[in-house]
């Protein structure tokens, strides 16, 4: 096996690849979880076919949700009007960018750790059950991973590179700042979370000589960053959506969510800005959610993250944060969150009892390692990423699927150190 010697990137994507196909496969012959595991996938089927229909009937399709939503929809439709209705198809366009994401995360770990603990956090990455799982399904999270990753490596080989050309580091940091920027057209969070942490860690690398190349990068993204926000009300002009009609409404039954409850409310006249905001915030979503499930599904949400939480004070919230962190980050956890019998939760469970030593590892391995701006932008986005989620993250299910974007940062800290208690320096 020379050649996985002499390409480790190539091999870790084709063993990455090869485990989503056979999760795409076998969750087409038979679903793997109940139906509400599918809830997203399933929606943005339907609305791709929805928006089929439209064009095949000569009407303009109708695209509805966030800008992630539409995009992953004008995706989906892209594919079915090229190759029919085949949502497999999709799977294993997912399945492509879910192994090219972990190709990215590896790369970028190689520009900030030695090559064995990059390769080691790739595999773990590549071998990761859930990553296998939502990166094989119709979502967002494979193309997610691979902008956000691809976005870390660019701007490490722009800005932290010693002997970088002007050209080279100029194309890197756009290369960066473009997909950073796509980043946030699907999620729109990720460009406050991701960019933060590489400004800052530009900032202390520029503290130092020579502070050229750390200094052009953080200028183009930032750049990118002051255009995010024109740039995202564009493209979102430029789906065609109209108010849906009653013959509409019979026509795309029961494709729309039937939910009720006016959501906007939480961002309006309660912006997750304050403590009251917060808490009101959480409480219209949660609601939502609950009606979302006993709707259309006929069925009771169990793992919504503390209901009703209340707060009053910035304190409140500050107490409150490390205790959501650990929910999102770690639960269920055998013997502290109750299993119901449920398989699936038992196998969360598992996972999540690795996570937990792997973090306690992580933590050990970045006290004791060095400090270089690349590893303190790792620890910057999960840290960032972490506080959002303990906050505002509704349900164990989402908050699941989330973190396999932000906690694999951790994962190069544990192996340095796993390697290090093994006697094995990192090589």
């Amino acid at each position: 096996m020379s050649w996985i010697r002499r390409r480790p990137l190539t091999a870790l994507a084709a063993l990455a690849f090869a485990l989503r196909v056979a999760c795409a496969a076998a969750t087409e012959v038979r679903p793997l979880f109940p139906a509400y595991y599918y809830t997203d996938a399933t929606l943005a089927h339907e609305h791709a076919v929805a928006a089929l229909e439209d064009i095949r009937a000569g009407r303009s399709p109708r695209f509805n949700g966030s800008l992630g939503e539409r995009l992953q929809t004008s995706i989906s439709l892209g594919v079915y009007r090229t190759f029919g209705v085949r949502p497999f198809l999709l799977k294993l366009l997912n399945a492509l960018l879910g192994a090219l994401a972990v190709a990215a995360f590896a790369w970028a770990l190689s520009l900030a750790f030695s090559l064995q603990p990059a390769l080691i956090a790739g595999l773990a990455l590549a071998a990761w059950p859930s990553h296998v799982f939502f990166t094989s399904q119709n979502l967002k999270e494979a193309p997610i991973a691979l902008l956000v990753y691809a976005a870390l490596g660019a701007a490490f080989a722009a800005g932290f590179a010693s002997g970088a050309t002007k050209p080279r580091t100029a194309i890197l940091a756009a290369g960066a700042g473009l997909a950073l920027l796509a980043s946030g057209f699907l999620r729109s969070y990720l460009p406050v979370g991701l960019g933060a942490a590489l400004l800052l860690a530009l900032a202390y690398a520029a503290r130092r000589p020579p502070r050229a190349n750390a200094l052009l990068t953080a200028g183009i993204l930032l750049a990118a960053l002051a255009f995010y926000p024109y740039g995202a009300r564009t493209l979102l002009a430029a789906f065609h959506s109209e108010e849906l009609g009653p013959a509409d409404e019979d026509r795309l039954a029961p494709r729309l969510i039937p939910v009720t409850i006016d959501t906007t409310d939480a961002y309006t006249t309660h912006r997750p800005t304050s403590p009251e905001g917060i808490s009101r915030f959480r409480d219209v979503r949660q609601a939502a959610d609950r009606h979302w499930a006993a709707t259309a599904a006929g069925r009771t949400i169990g793992t919504q993250i503390y209901p009703g939480e209340i707060f009053k004070t910035w304190l409140d919230v500050a107490l409150y944060v490390p205790k959501g962190a650990l929910t999102v980050l770690f639960m269920p956890l055998p013997g502290l969150y109750p299993m119901d019998g449920k398989p699936a939760r038992w196998a969360a469970a598992a996972e999540n009892t690795a996570l937990l030593l792997a973090a306690c590892l992580a933590l050990a391995g970045f006290a004791r390692g060095r400090k270089t701006p690349a590893r303190l932008a790792l620890i910057a986005f999960f840290a960032a990423m972490t506080a959002g989620s303990a906050l505002l993250e509704f349900d164990l299910g989402s908050a699941g699927r989330h973190k396999l974007l932000y906690l694999p940062m951790i994962f190069p800290f544990a192996a340095e150190e796993a390697l290090r208690l093994l006697g094995l320096e990192p090589a």
